[in-house]
């Protein structure tokens, strides 16, 4: 007849494990700036300057400025004055000459003084005065700049370690239960006693 009953319980327990992880949280990406300004080339030009001075040549051929005749006129109104007062005095001395009329004299004069005069010569005499500046140019040039900025990727990472937890739910135990009847002394007082 079996008096005990043994019953193990074995422990219980729940493992957790975590592996170890690295979270980036926020990445922001390298960024390259360029600011180009382009190459410049500017030109200043100057034509050629001609200057030509035609007053000694028309002087030279006759054709006088005003201002020139303003400086001739006082030497040739004397000279005018001059020879008009010589053509009286030999009117007058012809005149007295033996048998010379008025008419004679005119003929006379007219037939001498019959020669042509221009105020204008064909060919100059004097050269055109002539004076020039040569063409220029000038050339600036601004040479061309590229400027960069370069900003570094950000990157916030955040490193989590392993972690191991062992969580106890119940302890190892050994449990006896007697199974057996109650011992009476004397056998009898058992109440479920029989006799033989």
């Amino acid at each position: 007849m079996q008096l005990i009953k043994i019953k193990t319980i074995p422990i219980e327990y729940d493992v957790k494990i975590e592996n170890a992880r690295l979270v980036a949280a926020d990445i922001e990406p390298g960024k390259l700036t360029q600011q180009t300004t382009p190459l410049r080339v500017n030109h200043k030009t100057e034509n050629v300057k001609v200057r030509m001075d035609f007053s000694d040549m028309r002087s030279s051929i006759g054709m006088k400025t005003p201002a020139d005749v303003a400086k001739e006129a006082p030497a040739k109104t004397q000279q005018t004055a001059n020879s008009v007062t010589t053509e009286f005095v030999q009117q007058g001395n012809a005149m007295t000459e033996q048998g010379m009329t008025i008419g004679q004299y005119m003929k006379q004069k007219m037939l001498n003084d019959m020669r042509t005069q221009t105020a204008i010569k064909s060919v100059p005499t004097e050269p055109v005065d002539i004076s020039w500046e040569p063409a220029t140019i000038e050339t600036n040039v601004q040479k061309g700049e590229l400027k960069q900025q370069f900003q570094r990727p950000v990157c916030e990472m955040e490193f989590i370690p392993s972690s191991y937890s062992l969580e106890i739910k119940q302890l190892a135990k050994v449990e006896i239960e007697y199974i057996g009847g109650f011992q009476y002394v004397p056998p009898s007082s058992d109440p479920n006693y029989e006799e033989e």
